[in-house]
């Protein structure tokens, strides 16, 4: 018997686009398969739980630190613009909103690194330090 006479062509091709996402997601990545005897920890079972933990914090959490860097980039447009173009007013509001954390992950929830939704400008707009001459 043929499956598409027995569901119909519509659900079978639904059946199967839900197969190969079912597939698509269990598959291992690349990342998954690098993974050698280096760290025992990441490879455990408390490994895993980090990596399904941060996997589930990060959905609600990145879908909210978007929202906000898109509000951000709005309000720092508007910012730019009420202030007649001055940049360094849009630039403030810009970089506490989208820049930050935007994925959790097992070092986060180890500690190891901070989460940061307000975004901090980097130090490579400083100056850097006078380079002293030798004496002659």
């Amino acid at each position: 018997m043929n499956i598409m006479n027995a569901l119909g062509q519509r659900q079978a091709w639904t059946m199967v686009v839900v197969m190969a996402v079912v597939i698509a997601l269990l598959a291992p990545t690349g990342a998954a398969w690098a993974i050698s005897g280096g760290d025992q920890n990441e490879t455990s079972g408390s490994g895993a739980g980090l990596s399904v933990a941060s996997w589930l914090l990060t959905v609600p959490y990145g879908a909210a630190k978007c929202a906000f860097a898109i509000l951000g980039g709005v309000f720092g447009a508007g910012a730019y613009a009420a202030t007649g173009g001055d940049l360094d007013t849009a630039k403030k509001v810009w970089t506490t909103s989208m820049y930050g954390t935007y994925i959790i992950t097992p070092e986060h929830l180890k500690g190891d690194k901070p989460v940061r939704f307000f975004g901090q400008a980097t130090d490579n707009s400083a100056p850097a330090a006078p380079v002293p001459t030798p004496a002659p």
